[in-house]
């Protein structure tokens, strides 16, 4: 009995210092993708295609320090993968590589050929699936505004979410039918790791918000290995790249300013990286891409007017990828500015949405293949304009529970073309699902 309520008294002692709790959203839908990239076409119940929502379990650590102030540790974990495929090794291709001592034969109209499959270990193509990172960061909040540090979402997902109904899923035009790096995510980086976010206080509707990304540029490091060939003995200097203590990154920046009174919320955000002259990873030798400064410009607006809700939003600027390769210098930016509107109508426990998104990429937006690059005709100045139509139902079981069904038409802009599998051709998701929250 003693031990007990010394237990209980620890406990006491501990929930008076620090909140713990586990809250979180988890969202299953049955989906079937259509359309002209028949590399992405079939159906499934998954977590990642055409959900409505991000599923996420987050713990939350909240300590008040006295004084208004609370300091808080936040840890998103990210189940979906996981919950797809379980933790596991996909991809199974029934070859080996030379370890394995496996050849396979290619056959062609003018020969026959055997050789080896180098790099697939055990017949898989080591496609690891398990529990992955969310929003994480370490905080404190008061009077003096909000900071946070380590991986906070974005100024400009906060920003899109302004003018999104449906936030990231289905339909939201946030990404090109599920394809990462298209649309909105072109220019707006969901999150940032290694980064420090502040939030004023809210000033007669007025906020202000910084973030900031350090990066790192460093030049590559390299130790020196003597080999020795067993054919010949010959030994051969050579050397092995060292691990940065700090990995390279690209360097960037967000500020944002809202206005909020009422039914109308106003975001204005700037999203900008920096020079990256070596390559990123954490082996300047490694084949990743430098690339050049960015910069874009993102507005986005909401109006309610009773059970209706209006939303529009503009961008302008560049992307965040570069075209080009490590070897460029310097590699090249594209251009590129879009539109999004939106509705939602609440109909009682019924949500209804439609949202258009475009996105032009203006200038360059490819290289030639077989061009040099020094060479102006390596690039391509073909005006692309892609499209997400976007609609969605949604049924409010409760507050924390609905049913849904969605439809996402995504168009590239361009024909389907077989050698650039994501870029081209169309893409169509239907889909049902349910999501709860808790």
């Amino acid at each position: 009995m003693k031990k007990t309520l010394v237990a209980i008294a620890a406990l006491a002692s501990v929930s008076a210092f620090a909140q713990v709790t586990i809250t979180g959203n988890m969202d299953f839908a049955g989906a079937k993708v259509g359309g002209s990239q028949v590399w992405a076409m079939g159906s499934t119940f998954s977590q990642t295609v055409g959900t409505a929502s991000t599923s996420v379990i987050n713990l939350d650590a909240v300590e008040d320090i006295g004084g208004g102030t609370k300091v808080t540790a936040h840890y998103g974990l990210d189940p979906r993968t996981l919950s797809n495929d379980a933790f596991a090794v996909t991809n199974n291709t029934g070859v080996v590589n030379t370890y394995g001592g496996t050849t396979f034969t290619s056959t062609t109209a003018s020969s026959s050929t055997s050789s080896t499959n180098i790099g697939l270990v055990g017949g898989q193509a080591n496609t690891a699936t398990g529990l992955s990172r969310d929003e994480l960061y370490v905080g404190a909040a008061g009077s003096f505004g909000n900071i946070r540090l380590g991986s906070p979402n974005s100024i400009g997902l906060d920003t899109f979410s302004n003018a999104s109904p449906g936030g990231t899923g289905i339909g939201g035009g946030y990404t090109g039918g599920g394809t990462a790096g298209t649309m909105t995510n072109s220019f707006v980086q969901t999150r940032y790791s290694r980064s420090a976010r502040y939030d004023s206080p809210v000033m007669s509707g007025f906020s202000a918000s910084l973030m900031y990304i350090p990066g790192n540029d460093q030049t590559a490091q390299v130790t020196g290995v003597a080999t020795t060939s067993y054919a010949t003995g010959a030994v051969t200097p050579s050397t092995i790249p060292v691990a940065y203590l700090i990995l390279n990154a690209r360097s960037g920046s967000e500020y944002g300013i809202k206005y909020a009174n009422g039914p109308l919320t106003v975001m204005y955000t700037n999203i900008s990286q920096g020079l990256q002259v070596n390559a990123t990873g954490w082996y300047a030798g490694g084949s990743n891409t430098k690339a050049a400064k960015t910069s874009a410009n993102f507005i986005t607006a909401q109006y309610a007017m009773g059970d209706t809700t209006f939303y529009v939003g503009m961008n302008d600027g560049q992307r965040l990828a570069p075209i080009g390769s490590a070897g460029d210098s310097p590699t090249l930016t594209v251009d590129s500015k879009g539109k999004r509107y939106a509705v939602k109508q609440v109909v009682g426990q019924v949500d209804l949405m439609a949202t258009l998104t475009t996105q032009e990429a203006l200038g360059v937006t490819a290289i030639a293949a077989g061009t040099p690059t020094s060479a102006a005709s390596a690039y391509t100045t073909a005006v692309l304009k892609a499209k997400v139509l976007g609609l969605r139902a949604q049924y409010n079981l409760s507050k924390t529970a609905a049913v849904y069904a969605g439809y996402e038409k995504y168009s590239t802009g361009t024909d389907y073309n077989a050698t650039a599998l994501t870029t081209t051709g169309d893409r169509t998701i239907a889909s049902m699902g349910l999501r709860k929250s808790f």
